[in-house]
């Protein structure tokens, strides 16, 4: 039996499709990269825009007419609304949680289909599955799931529920394992990094939204507050430098954070520790307050500019990424310079820039879409065209520098990587270097990429 794993969307989607494999890996499936020789399909789904979902009933109608023909299972989950449930339903043989993982070999053996469980596992279970990681150098460790923020254009709340941090002591165990196993770049992940841990009892106190607790369905399928206590409770500070002091040669990077929660003891241990990567990935989502608060960011543009300028200071050459939203619902013209304003006075090394698209359940769904789609398509040409210039000035003032990469694949007498600030750069070379650290100096830029030559190895 081969399966085909379909993924879409962000780096937790991702990461679990490494658990996912693990399990399939368990029950003597085999992966295969060639869809038309799968036995089951797997699709972990992304919520996040119409657009993903449509590519996912797209793909679904493919395989639902080959299955006609030939024995098919087809399975959905990761980020999936209700909603979208519901219209998916007829595609897949099976719907369920990415939570409910674990019981994966048992809902394969379940006759008749029945396609979507409702009753959530323990989000511990889930945890508890060894991924079957991607790399042998490059790992993606999840550090909490969820979000609390409930960001009016945004699914990710009633997809992946409230915010649930992982143990501490389990986190550092398995970074430990990956370091002693020799890996390179360890990747925290998070919907918001920035809070991790605030939800164990007695971290929360004096932090900005006060304590946090899990909200667990009970077995009538009641909503039930629970307390949770841990003996090594952290906040993601505390969390880095515990990771950041383990012995070993080896990147830390972290996505994502919310600027509402980037805090200066957040900003001074980056500044601090080596090992923790000078790359910050900050979603502003507009330039303009009135936006800003529809969309229920909870901060301005001059308190994000402020904390751009702080993060400038404390860490100098730092490399700021971010994400934008075009065509929000009652974005107007003016609304959109003062987004353009502030991506030319930041000056981004690198924006993820979409057009907005309205979800359902969301509270920004009950405001009319009013940006029509070629203004929308428009803005974010715009906005590209900034970023673009901003891109080619910061990577020109690295010419002539030397840095450290990290190497991730080697194809036609060239090295290609990435160095700690996050910038893609290729290397002529006649060896590989792939999963290893060297010393590179910079000797062309480009907007998205640099090149360089190779001055010393790094072990």
């Amino acid at each position: 039996m081969k399966y085909f794993l379909q993924v879409f969307g962000c780096q937790m989607n991702i990461s679990d499709s490494e658990r996912v494999q693990s399990v399939l890996n368990s029950l003597g499936y085999l992966k295969t990269l060639d869809e038309s020789k799968a036995d089951l399909i797997v699709v972990i789904a992304c919520a996040v825009r119409q657009s993903a979902v449509d590519r996912v009933s797209g793909r679904a109608g493919y395989w639902l007419k080959r299955s006609k023909n030939k024995h098919l299972i087809t399975l959905l989950t990761g980020c999936v609304l209700e909603y979208d449930k519901k219209r998916l339903a007829k595609y897949f043989d099976y719907i369920f949680p990415i939570k409910d993982l674990k019981r994966l070999p048992e809902l394969l053996k379940r006759k008749p289909v029945q396609p979507i469980i409702k009753t959530p596992a323990p989000l511990d279970e889930y945890f508890d599955i060894k991924p079957k990681y991607n790399s042998t150098f490059q790992a993606l460790v999840p550090i909490s799931t969820g979000c609390n923020k409930v960001c009016s254009y945004c699914a990710v709340p009633f997809t992946r529920g409230r915010e649930i941090s992982r143990d501490p002591d389990i986190i550092v165990r398995e970074v430990k394992d990956l370091v002693r196993r020799g890996y390179r770049e360890i990747t925290l992940l998070g919907q918001n990094v920035n809070s991790y841990g605030w939800d164990f009892k007695g971290v929360a106190v004096n932090l900005p939204q006060g304590k946090v607790y899990i909200q667990q369905l009970n077995n009538q399928g009641q909503l039930k507050i629970k307390k949770r206590q841990v003996k090594n409770p952290m906040d993601f500070s505390l969390l880095l430098k515990t990771i950041a002091s383990l012995p070993g040669n080896f990147w830390i990077r972290f996505i994502t954070s919310h600027p509402y929660d980037l805090s200066d003891k957040l900003i001074e241990t980056i500044a601090k520790y080596p090992k923790l990567t000078p790359y910050l990935h900050l979603p502003v989502q507009s330039g303009s307050d009135k936006i800003l608060k529809a969309m229920n960011r909870q901060y301005t543009s001059e308190k994000y500019q402020k904390l751009i300028d702080k993060i400038r200071h404390k860490i100098p050459g730092a490399t700021i990424s971010t994400d934008i939203i075009v065509g929000f619902c009652g974005e107007t013209k003016a609304d959109f310079q003062k987004t353009c304003a502030l991506v030319k006075n930041i000056k981004f090394d690198m924006a993820y820039i979409a057009k907005y698209s309205s979800r359902p359940g969301t509270a920004a769904a009950n405001r009319p879409d009013d940006v029509p789609k070629i203004v929308k398509a428009r803005r974010e040409k715009y906005l590209n065209d900034l970023l673009k210039k901003a891109a080619l000035s910061n990577n020109q003032k690295l010419v002539g520098k030397n840095l450290e990469v990290l190497f991730e694949k080697y194809k036609k007498g060239f090295a290609y990587g990435k160095t700690s600030g996050f910038k893609n750069i290729r290397v002529p070379s006649a060896k590989d270097f792939t999963g290893k650290f060297k010393i590179v100096k910079v000797t062309k830029a480009t907007p998205w990429h640099l090149s360089g030559e190779l001055v010393t190895k790094k072990l």
